[in-house]
């Protein structure tokens, strides 16, 4: 609902560091922001040093060929360690916080068509979030490959701690992992 909204912002960071960044922008910009926490209050730190942060670019954290990962939020985490498994498995993997969902980093999206497959994985419904902005740029290419969508089912489920809720969702490295090895 609110990627609808004409001219906000909108950011979902990856660790402490990042909500730092993203709360330091959202007071200088001139535009509305909304700034999506996810996880828990004990998020894995996944920047161990500091870096440019830029609303609307995107950050290549694990540089691979075979298919590119686009991940937002807490997930962060284990779309990282997702790609350590599918390395074990001969399958290379770009990892990219897309710690902007709008505006999404087109030249990010437009980069990775390069890849066999483009995978979304995200803590939110598949249905209006970081997966439907990238499809929403992929369908004004020409050519672009497969996108498969990682998330939340168009439903809603009961509650659980944040661990049980990523094993009942399929959002764990293990199952993330598992999916694109179905899928490649």
């Amino acid at each position: 609902v609110l990627r609808s909204i004409p001219g906000l912002k909108i950011i979902s960071p990856a660790d402490c560091l990042e909500a730092v960044k993203a709360l330091e922008c959202a007071i200088k910009s001139k535009d509305s922001v909304y700034i999506r926490l996810t996880g828990s209050s004990n998020n894995p730190i996944i920047y161990k040093k500091d870096y440019d942060f830029k609303i609307g670019k995107s950050i290549t954290l694990n540089d691979g060929n075979d298919i590119t990962i686009f991940c937002t939020g807490a997930i962060v985490s284990n779309c990282l360690k997702a790609a350590k498994i599918l390395e074990n498995n001969k399958v290379s993997c770009k990892v990219v916080n897309m710690h902007t969902i709008k505006p999404i980093d087109i030249d990010a999206v437009k980069k990775a068509c390069d890849s066999k497959m483009i995978v979304s994985v995200e803590e939110h419904n598949i249905i209006g979030g970081l997966g439907s902005a990238i499809s929403e740029y992929k369908s004004t290419l020409l050519n672009s490959p497969k996108q498969l969508f990682i998330g939340i089912k168009d439903n809603y489920s009961k509650g659980g701690s944040y661990e049980f809720l990523l094993e009942k969702h399929g959002l764990t490295p293990d199952k993330i992992s598992e999916k694109i090895l179905k899928n490649i």
